[in-house]
């Protein structure tokens, strides 16, 4: 730990080589003078100045940084949006079979033809055995398109035993 000591005056050592009659001696040696020069309070008010513009200046800053955060960003506010070429389109053939109660049947074909995509839509139920097929347009770079297939009809009441996916690039498909 430091300790720091103040003084209000400024204090030196003076070389002299005349003497004053009051101490003159016999030998002519240099003596020392101890001197003292006061100094004023000015040094403890540019200090809390300094400090006070140190602090307002921080504050400032941190609001600035609070602002900047609240706005959103041009990237944040507007989506990216890629244009899609035929190449890059594809036709997943969606097949789920499983069990369903022949209640939750319209909810599950409502929910599935809403979802952007799906087309040819069969549902077939024998002998306890739900069969689900359909269609769904899709692009190489779309993820979790199926899973989240499956966690629509899951959610809907089907409960899926085997789940068979097959692609097909449109360019091949319209040849």
């Amino acid at each position: 730990m430091a300790t720091l000591f103040s003084f209000s005056s400024l204090h030196c050592v003076c070389f002299s080589s005349s003497t004053p009659s009051s101490f003159s001696s016999s030998s002519s040696s240099p003596s020392f003078a101890f001197c003292s020069f006061p100094l004023r309070s000015r040094t403890s008010t540019l200090k809390v100045q300094t400090i006070k513009k140190l602090v307002v200046k921080a504050v400032e800053e941190e609001t600035q940084q609070e602002l900047n955060a609240e706005q959103p960003s041009i990237s944040e506010a507007q989506p990216v949006v890629v244009p899609i070429s035929p190449s890059d389109t594809l036709t997943m053939f969606f097949q789920a079979e499983g069990t369903v109660n022949e209640i939750d049947i319209p909810a599950l074909t409502k929910v599935l033809e809403e979802t952007e995509g799906v087309t040819d839509l069969k549902i077939q139920l024998a002998e306890g055995l739900a069969i689900l097929e359909l269609k769904k347009l899709t692009t190489v770079q779309a993820t979790g398109v199926a899973s989240g297939l499956v966690e629509t009809i899951q959610g809907s009441g089907f409960k899926l035993q085997t789940l068979n996916l097959s692609f097909e690039d449109e360019e091949v498909a319209v040849a």
